[in-house]
């Protein structure tokens, strides 16, 4: 009796299991996510929108990552850095309509110009790829004259921003962030080399906002008489919003920081 008791509880506890596991998985409606498979274009001007390929969209924008999508009862929805839900209006094998982030009706048809295609077919690009900026600074403290040079260029650290297209789906956009080297000399000999990356100013930039932002600027402010002052921009990209850090670099190659 205790044999078959202990049994039928193991049984229960599996059906309990079970049962979570199905509530965990989400719902989707397999019939409207075939009808979506192909190339839509826009119903007015007939510029491509978005690929449709399996359970993936992508745009015809390098910069941006292609999400996955799911369509659950009356919306889609865009698995990207948020999930995004948009009604659905009307749905055929050829027309698909749906509310976008403001509200609006955005009509598209499906496309089989097959020449269309090349407009999705690209390797994803950083927003700032190959971007380089570099400065020479020639100043003068109480042991001489420095000669300062900052150069900065992309690095491989992938962030993410998440924008708005023309139809007004929000997509991400991907930037690399910045490693930024500053090189001080005085009288042709190296006194100060250091590769700056937005991860050092991690305790002046709220968590969450560094996450989100990349190393922007680094560039020389000003000297007194013991020291070289510059300033360290961190912020989201292609926005105003930024952390202006102070660094402070004595001839011993001393560095404090403070934001500004």
């Amino acid at each position: 009796m205790t044999r078959l008791f202990l049994f039928l509880c193991f049984v229960a506890l599996l059906c309990c299991g079970c049962g979570k596991g199905e509530k965990s998985v989400l719902s989707e409606d397999e019939r409207a996510k075939e009808l979506l498979q192909g190339i839509w274009v826009a119903d007015d001007n007939k510029e491509p929108v978005m690929l449709v390929k399996k359970d993936s969209i992508s745009f015809p924008d390098s910069a941006s990552v292609t999400v996955y999508f799911r369509i659950d009862k009356d919306s889609i929805y865009l698995h990207g850095q948020s999930i995004n839900a948009y009604k659905i209006l009307k749905q055929t094998a050829n027309s698909f309509t749906f509310l976008n982030e403001n509200g609006e009706d955005v009509v598209l048809s499906k496309s089989n110009d097959s020449n269309l295609r090349a407009s999705f077919d690209y390797h994803v690009y950083a927003m700032n790829t190959f971007t380089i900026e570099r400065s020479d600074t020639l100043v003068k403290i109480d042991r001489g004259y420095y000669q300062c040079d900052i150069y900065a260029q992309t690095g491989s650290e992938r962030v993410i921003k998440s924008t708005f297209n023309d139809v007004g789906l929000e997509i991400d956009n991907v930037y690399l962030d910045n490693v930024i080297s500053v090189n001080i000399q005085n009288g042709g000999k190296l006194v100060f080399s250091h590769d700056f990356r937005k991860a050092e100013f991690q305790s002046l930039v709220d968590k969450e906002f560094l996450k989100k932002s990349i190393l922007k600027a680094l560039r020389f402010s000003h000297t007194d008489m013991k020291a070289l002052y510059f300033e360290a921009s961190i912020g989201i990209p292609d926005a105003a919003s930024s952390y202006i850090i102070e660094l402070r670099i004595t001839p011993d190659g001393k560095i404090t920081k403070r934001t500004k």
